[in-house]
């Protein structure tokens, strides 16, 4: 501690008298911090840390020397006054607890992003259900987790980030706009095709056409050109505009083993420590933890008038998996790769027609395996962008 720092806290000038300084000094030095000494005959005058009093009163009693504490400064020996006040210490305590506690209290939720009622009314409901409502701990907050849980909820948020600024918690929104269509800022590009296909039909709105209808092409191949070059010599770049039909052959395969091994999340365990900066000091926790498991953690720090401490709580959340093993007979694994065919067919077949389609399935001892190859019918255009010089 520095010289400054000692005589703020407090600090005692000594005078003592007797024979035979020079055991007085040799004590002194040895122990007890003197932060200035001088003699003058046979008395010592010395500068001391407020919390040698004792020290010295015990090394002048045991030697017969005479003791005069000259002075006494600092804050010790103010705050000392006051030590038999037990409610003026009573009530400054209670008030840093007060203050503490009160500066990690959710007083006000602020939504911002927005002004539809509507929108707000429902956030405020999720984050209710959440934890996170007027008079929760902010220390026991995941803002990450209630992000992520606010935006797979609600399809209206494209973006969302939630924080503090001591007991006010604010919730940023973006949402989901509605894309207008416009033909302002187009830029120019061609059109390539995405399958390996024959041509059985063409519109074009713009652009210039590059295949005739009975064409065979492959996948990349250019379609309608956006450059086009005029009788007059000059060159002009459209954003190509066109639709062209054709038939292509698409084959997929599914596969299903009879055994199957899944993993599911369990129940979920917490785990808390006080964090002092990077010191982590355990609560007592008598949950004995078995088996397998995916850890999350995250540390919320105190804050008190505002102001971040480097103290807080450490949460580790413990998710339990899970794992089964089903065993499917091999009618039961034809019906599921069956499902998967039809899923496919829903969620990835829906911009083209489908002409025909061939079926095979083909069981081993421990899987089946389906096999279909359709011919589908579409528009296999898709825009490329010309970057011209």
């Amino acid at each position: 501690m520095s010289l400054f720092l000692m005589r703020l806290f407090g600090i005692i000038t000594v005078r003592i008298d007797g024979f035979d300084i020079g055991v007085i000094i040799n004590r002194l030095r040895k122990e007890c911090k003197v932060l200035s000494l001088n003699t003058k005959g046979d008395t010592v005058y010395a500068t001391l840390p407020f919390y040698c009093e004792k020290k010295i009163e015990e090394i002048s009693s045991e030697n017969n020397y005479v003791l005069e504490i000259t002075s006494r400064k600092g804050i010790y020996f103010h705050l000392r006054k006051y030590r038999r006040r037990y409610g003026l210490f009573f009530g400054v305590l209670t008030s840093l607890i007060l203050s503490f506690y009160l500066s990690n209290i959710v007083f006000s939720i602020r939504i911002v992003g927005t002004d539809d009622e509507g929108v707000i009314y429902e956030v405020r409901e999720i984050l209710e259900e959440e934890g996170l409502k007027a008079g929760a701990f902010i220390p026991n907050l995941n803002f990450l987790k209630l992000q992520a849980r606010l935006f797979a909820i609600d399809d209206d948020i494209s973006w969302v980030s939630i924080g503090n600024s001591g007991s006010v918690v604010t919730v940023n929104l973006r949402l989901v706009t509605e894309k207008a269509e416009t033909d302002e800022g187009r830029i120019p590009c061609n059109i390539i095709a995405t399958e390996d296909a024959q041509i059985i039909d063409i519109n074009v709105l713009a652009g210039h056409l590059e295949v005739l209808i009975g064409d065979a092409v492959a996948k990349g191949d250019l379609l309608v050109s956006g450059y086009v070059e005029r009788g007059n010599g000059r060159v002009y770049y459209y954003h190509s505009i066109a639709n062209i039909t054709a038939v292509f052959e698409r084959t997929v395969t599914f596969e299903q083993s009879i055994y199957e091994r899944l993993v599911t999340d369990g129940d979920t365990y917490y785990s808390e420590s006080l964090s002092i900066f990077d010191i982590d000091i355990p609560f007592p926790d008598l949950t004995v933890l078995s088996g397998s498991y995916i850890t999350d953690t995250y540390r919320t720090n105190f804050s008190l008038f505002g102001i971040e401490l480097p103290v807080g709580i450490t949460t580790t959340e413990y998710t339990e998996q899970i794992y089964k093993l089903n065993i499917y007979s091999l009618d039961e694994a034809e019906e599921i790769v069956y499902e998967k065919l039809e899923n496919y067919e829903e969620n990835l077949l829906g911009d083209y027609d489908v002409v025909d389609k061939d079926v095979t399935v083909e069981k081993t001892e421990n899987s089946v395996v389906l096999t279909c190859t359709y011919t589908l019918q579409g528009d296999i255009g898709i825009e490329s962008p010309i970057f011209a010089k």
